[in-house]
């Protein structure tokens, strides 16, 4: 049976569905019956979708069909085996793709035993925000044995991604890349490759979150992270990150971390994640522990050739530092938006970003494509030159000086803001037991919708206290990075629509509330969206 967008609402609206129930898969089933019909989504990934499953596009209709299948398989991505969600079957899913301002029309067959939904990160959906895929958000989401077809324009131009936003599904393998090709590319390059990058666990999600909801797999122990003034100073000298000016050699630094004290730390740090990392997948491969034989991802050049790589963060938890040992990277986009060219050797990329960087095949040999997290876990892939078998020396990851750094990112041409917009604080907080975290001291869904009239110029103060990084993504918008309070760039500011807040800091964001809606904002973090950090932003 395939439902439309007012049977999933008729349904919702029937439905008053306990948003604890839906995060944990064995309570899901139980309110199957209640919720509205189950999403089925489109592989997104990085293959092409098979052609037999995509509908021809045609200049008449500009349309562009999918059909994509959630299923549960025993896969062993990091060489371990354990039960995934997975789009056809396939991690990460299938890709999608279509041209600027196409409608895509994806038909989502759900084949869990769960409801389910997706969500187009990075689509704006102008006057579609139901198509949104935002489990009670969006629209109710979908039960086992139901399909649903999503149905947006196009927009904007870029590399995105898509995944359930149902629960903590997609760290369970519910993702895949969505690309939207533009008319005019940011830069030049021969051809282009795909890097999903994610993190990986062998416990299902939900389980995961059942651990730190019942306090047995913290890392932090019981220190509060609320947002009080008296905790700022020492959550700002716990803070740790991953620093380019540690321990030099022949230009090259190797991984290591830097307290807010000066102090060099090597090793795990308390803050960096509050989940232990175990492993993490580039492409869908990885190693645990590099002691598997499981296979590595390749990206194939010729010697001489220009790639672009569209770079995602896919992670639930971990933010990584990318690099390609012995090539510079010239990062060209961000979010899929433009940004002015910038030459560096690494840029860390949080839960939910995307970068556009473009590469010069001019090494000697293959070299490692790396994925680093700030306390110098890593995984890996492999950049093979046509003709080359050889294997490179398998060393601790040496990263180069030129990180790409906040400052550098900005606008390719001057942007033009209003001096006084409607300004809204938000102070990020929360706690590890009980394992809670909020905005403004309110854990969302019970939590106050942010309602801003259409059209209205929109100032974000984002004020974070807490001992960790949140990176936050906003739906249906861009925004204007301007920085921090008392050096803010009013002249050249990059665009995004994910953005990590460092702990300690505060980050000022601009936009243009100009897609009425009801449009989600909150941290790409699984776990600390699930117990509340978020909000609606409701535009009328």
């Amino acid at each position: 049976m395939t439902l439309n967008a007012s049977d999933l609402f008729e349904l919702d609206n029937a439905a008053n569905v306990s948003r604890r129930a839906l995060l944990k898969h064995g309570a899901a089933g139980a309110i199957t019956a209640i919720l509205s019909p189950g999403i089925t989504i489109l592989p997104t990934g990085l293959r092409a979708a098979d052609p037999a499953k995509a509908a021809s596009t045609t200049e008449a209709k500009k349309a562009v069909d999918y059909t994509v299948r959630a299923v549960e398989r025993k896969m062993a991505p990091d060489g371990r085996i354990r039960e995934v969600f997975a789009y056809d079957g396939e991690i990460p899913g299938p890709v999608i793709r279509a041209k600027l301002n196409d409608t895509l029309k994806i038909k989502v067959i759900n084949e869990l035993d769960v409801p389910t939904s997706i969500h187009w990160h990075g689509m704006h959906q102008p006057g579609t925000w139901q198509m949104d895929g935002v489990t009670d958000v969006s629209h109710a989401p979908i039960p086992p044995g139901q399909e649903f077809v999503y149905e947006f324009k196009a927009t904007p131009a870029g590399t995105h991604w898509y995944h359930s936003h149902t629960g903590v599904q997609y760290s369970d393998g519910l993702f895949g890349a969505l690309i939207v090709d533009e008319e005019t590319p940011p830069a030049k390059y021969d051809r282009e490759e795909i890097v999903l990058i994610n993190d990986w666990f062998l416990k299902q999600s939900d389980e995961i979150l059942a651990g730190l909801l019942k306090g047995d797999s913290m890392k932090m122990g019981d220190r509060k992270m609320a947002p009080k003034d008296d905790l700022k100073a020492d959550a700002a000298k716990k803070t740790v990150e991953a620093t380019a000016d540690s321990a030099k050699s022949d230009g090259k630094t190797s991984v290591m971390v830097k307290s807010a004290d000066g102090g060099m730390k090597t090793g795990g740090a308390k803050d960096i994640a509050d989940v232990p990392f175990e492993s993490a997948l580039i492409n869908g491969k990885g190693r645990f522990k590099n002691e598997s034989v499981a296979p590595l991802a390749t990206i194939d050049v010729k010697p001489g050739e220009t790639l672009r790589l569209r770079v995602i963060n896919g992670s639930s938890t971990y933010q990584f530092r990318f690099q390609i040992d012995g090539h510079s990277l010239t990062v060209v986009a961000t979010d899929g938006a433009p940004m002015r060219p910038v030459e560096v050797d690494n840029l860390m990329l949080s839960p939910g970003e995307r970068f556009d960087v473009t590469l010069k095949a001019n090494g000697k040999s293959n070299s490692w494509v790396r994925a680093v997290t700030l306390d110098g876990k890593e995984t890996k892939a492999l950049l093979s030159y046509s003709g080359n078998e050889t294997t490179p020396q398998d060393k601790p990851a040496m990263l180069g000086n030129r990180a790409l750094q906040p400052q550098q990112m900005k606008s390719r041409t001057q942007v033009k803001l209003v001096e006084k917009p409607q300004e809204v604080k938000f102070k990020l907080g929360g706690s590890m037991k009980p394992y809670a975290w909020n905005i403004n001291a309110q854990e969302w869904p019970k939590a106050d919708s942010i309602r801003i009239k259409a059209n209205d110029h929109v100032r974000f103060v984002l004020e974070n206290p807490t001992g960790m990084d949140h990176p936050f993504h906003l739906h249906g918008h861009y925004f204007f990075v301007l920085g921090e309070p008392g050096r803010l760039n009013l002249r050249d500011p990059v665009q995004k629509d994910s953005i990590n807040v460092p702990a300690g800091k505060t980050i000022v964001l601009q936009w243009v509330a100009n897609n009425p809606g009801k449009w989600f904002f909150h941290c790409h973090i699984e776990w600390h969206l699930a117990t509340g950090m978020a909000r609606v932003i409701e535009i009328t």
